[in-house]
């Protein structure tokens, strides 16, 4: 996406917010440029254009060359606003994907990455089938009265067996290292929570384990595990790939080798940015995609990081618990206050966690 010139085009319904600053975000990490943004308020996004063709000529065709649509777009959504643009046009699931697949630098990250590409492509080709004709037998791949769709769906559904295989091997060895762990009596903990919070800044704080930090959203895919002592125990701290609003369902199937890790913890750690302007919005996402994990009810603690671009000590840190109360989705959960970059508040950390023992 270098250099594009990007419009954002998103469908405001009364039971939606949509938030077109995060979209805007993600858009600049790939190197485009947000130069308009278009929102219509409707019931429903139209079935066939997405947004109102009224609302399409608002559109800046004359200095865009990229469309991007907040919510996932149909074949022929995407295809009829393409007609009506004379640009190309993707969704935000595609910009998420694009970044998840810049990002993998592991083997099992780029088949997982791969598998979630080719689930969403697999899924799209449904509403193109009828579009094309049917071709004639012959010689090679097509079948009788096969359409060219009906071809890229069995070469795509070919193509997702054959990683799910390679996953599952890698599957396998994950589980049997988390037995080993569970005979050896290890306390194992996920540190989770929305992406470009600081988590892997925290892990390595923490178990001197030498982990990718960068400022950018989706920098770790990778699980990366170190270790600490902690009353005597060996206690083991994974960092985990950040959550986002409504994170593709692709992304969450494909990566359940990595995401297994938070699911079999023992212990959360929920690293939230105390500085964030979403901050409410940014930790209802990670509640619902704990609960799609089904590891919403693990003991957890809520680890309210950055709290050096709030104030300028960590005795001063303190005063924002009241604050902070009514925004976290669990009340009864313990919250300490922590700046990763700066290292405060981590024995406090360690002496909740050792509360788990």
């Amino acid at each position: 996406m270098d250099k594009e010139k990007v419009v954002i085009v998103g469908v405001k319904t009364p039971r939606e917010e949509i938030d077109t600053e995060e979209l805007k975000g993600l858009i600049e990490a790939l190197g485009g440029e947000v130069i308009q943004i278009v929102i219509q308020k409707r019931k429903a996004p139209s079935p066939s254009t997405y947004i109102g063709k009224g609302k399409v000529r608002e559109i800046d065709t004359q200095n865009a060359t990229l469309i991007v649509a907040y919510h996932t777009l149909s074949y022929s959504q995407k295809r009829n606003l393409e007609n009506l643009t004379g640009l190309p046009v993707i969704d935000r699931t595609e910009v998420i994907l694009e970044i998840f697949a810049r990002r993998a630098r592991t083997k099992e990250a780029k088949l997982q990455v791969e598998l979630a590409k080719a689930s969403y492509q697999l899924s799209h080709l449904r509403g193109k089938g009828k579009e094309l004709s049917r071709l004639g037998g012959g010689i090679g791949t097509r079948g009788p009265g096969e359409t060219k769709t009906e071809v890229e769906a069995r070469a795509l559904r070919k193509k997702i067996h054959k990683l799910k295989k390679k996953i599952e091997e890698i599957e396998k060895r994950y589980s049997l290292v988390r037995e080993s762990r569970k005979r050896k009596n290890f306390i194992t903990i996920a540190v989770v929570g929305y992406t470009n919070v600081g988590k892997s800044t925290l892990v390595k704080a923490l178990t001197k384990k030498d982990v990718f930090i960068k400022n950018i959203p989706f920098a770790t895919l990778d699980v990366k595990t170190g270790s600490l002592y902690l009353e005597g125990r060996k206690v083991l701290i994974s960092d985990t790939v950040g959550f986002i609003r409504n994170l593709p369902h692709e992304l969450v199937a494909s990566f359940k080798t990595t995401l297994g890790e938070v699911k079999e913890s023992d212990i959360l750690l929920i690293v939230f940015d105390v500085s964030s302007e979403r901050l409410e919005e940014e930790l209802k996402s990670v509640k619902e995609v704990l609960k799609k994990l089904g590891a919403w009810n693990k003991p957890k603690i809520f680890v309210a990081n950055k709290t050096d671009c709030i104030v300028d000590s960590y005795e001063k840190s303190q005063t924002l618990y009241t604050e902070l109360l009514g925004k976290l989705p669990e009340e009864n959960a313990p919250i300490v206050f922590i700046s990763a970059k700066f290292g405060w508040g981590f024995e406090n950390l360690k002496l909740e966690i050792t509360k788990f023992l």
